[in-house]
């Protein structure tokens, strides 16, 4: 074996690995798979299902093949539909009388990071004995589970009110009702982190008077006026930092050894977010700056500056990012971050910072 189909070898398991490890689901059991009881009870997903539960008094279902009673799949009590994927999901009332409301929450496998991005995906089925289909869907993240004692909706009062700590509700965006009763809907919204999110709980979080609602207008006098969906595929995943424009940014993990200016594997990691932010964000240019710590010359220093801030700028580029939106310069010792003379002040100033600004390409 050559020794440069090795190298290839081992660069293509690299980033086979590092993309899967930031494609990461972060949802503990999104695909409702992990069974503790193989459901017979309807309402029982608090006990059935690995860790999921129901947040409030709402009775949450769970689907399962392996059951032989009305929780099995595809037929059960609500109707008839095959899992997105795998053997098991999740069934509730996003819309019924007197505002009842279900909901499920789930532990995430970390706690998400301050300022940073990530993509809540999900899929969602209609019952076939629903009654009517809404398009408000919505998440909300908690800093700890979370146990109301309601069965109507979650509203925003309802959440503020309790001691622990949770973040706005955010609703999937719709143009149309989610009103598909024989194939699986998909849903995705982007979150920014406040920090302190780790649960999540999806549901309608809406009265009945503000849900957008749409009757089917049933001829059946039993009709009770409720929208039943199956969830499934449950994801969140990691996008990277959100950056603010005009804001001075020190790159994470871009902190050089001493009179050195190459790139450690964690550096070229903070850059790959840089260059996917300004891959999705063509309106926006870069300027890369270079700083060290106050040992040696300052003309010394002012070149080994230049060329920290030139190894970011080249490997950005390397990436794909067009050399017109990029610039950089080094300033040597003259803006540290501490000026303590300590070792561990003098590595924090040897970095690289950066900072967005609009893009006209001339």
């Amino acid at each position: 074996m050559s020794l440069r189909f090795i190298h290839i070898l081992l660069f293509v398991s690299f980033m086979l690995i590092f993309s899967s490890a930031r494609a990461q689901n972060l949802v503990r059991n999104g695909g409702f798979e992990d069974y503790s009881t193989c459901p017979i009870k309807m309402s029982n997903l608090n006990r059935d299902a690995e860790h999921w539960s129901a947040p409030t008094l709402g009775t949450t279902d769970y689907f399962n093949e392996c059951s032989r009673t009305k929780l099995g799949i595809p037929m059960n009590f609500k109707g008839k539909q095959e899992a997105f994927e795998g053997t098991a999901y999740a069934g509730m009332y996003l819309y019924a009388p007197k505002d009842y409301r279900e909901y499920i929450q789930v532990p995430l496998f970390e706690t998400l990071q301050k300022g940073h991005r990530y993509r809540l995906q999900l899929v969602m089925s209609l019952s076939e004995k629903s009654d009517g289909a809404v398009k408000d869907m919505g998440a909300v993240f908690s800093e700890k589970p979370l146990s109301i004692h309601t069965k109507r909706q979650l509203s925003h009062k309802a959440l503020t009110s309790q001691i622990i700590q949770t973040t706005h509700i955010k609703q999937f965006s719709s143009d149309s009702f989610y009103d598909d009763k024989q194939s699986w809907i998909e849903l995705s919204m982007d979150i920014v982190a406040k920090g302190f999110e780790t649960h999540l709980i999806l549901g309608n979080f809406m009265s009945n008077a503000a849900t957008h609602y749409l009757d089917f207008k049933n001829d059946d006098p039993n009709a009770e006026g409720y929208a039943y969906y199956y969830l499934d595929d449950i994801s969140l995943t990691y996008l990277g930092p959100e950056y603010q424009p005009n804001e001075v940014y020190v790159l994470d993990h871009v902190n050089f050894n001493f009179d050195r200016f190459d790139l450690q594997p964690k550096a070229k990691q903070s850059l790959q977010d840089v260059f996917e932010y300004l891959k999705k964000h063509p309106n926006l240019k870069v300027s890369i700056s270079g700083h060290t710590d106050d040992l040696g010359s300052d003309s010394y220093n002012d070149v080994l500056s230049k060329e920290r801030a030139s190894s970011v700028a080249k490997y950005l580029m390397g990436l794909g990012l067009n050399k017109n939106r990029i610039s950089y310069k080094g300033y040597g010792d003259k803006i540290p971050l501490d000026t303590s003379l300590t070792d561990k002040a003098r590595r924090k100033n040897r970095r690289v910072e950066f900072v967005m600004t609009e893009f006209v390409d001339e």
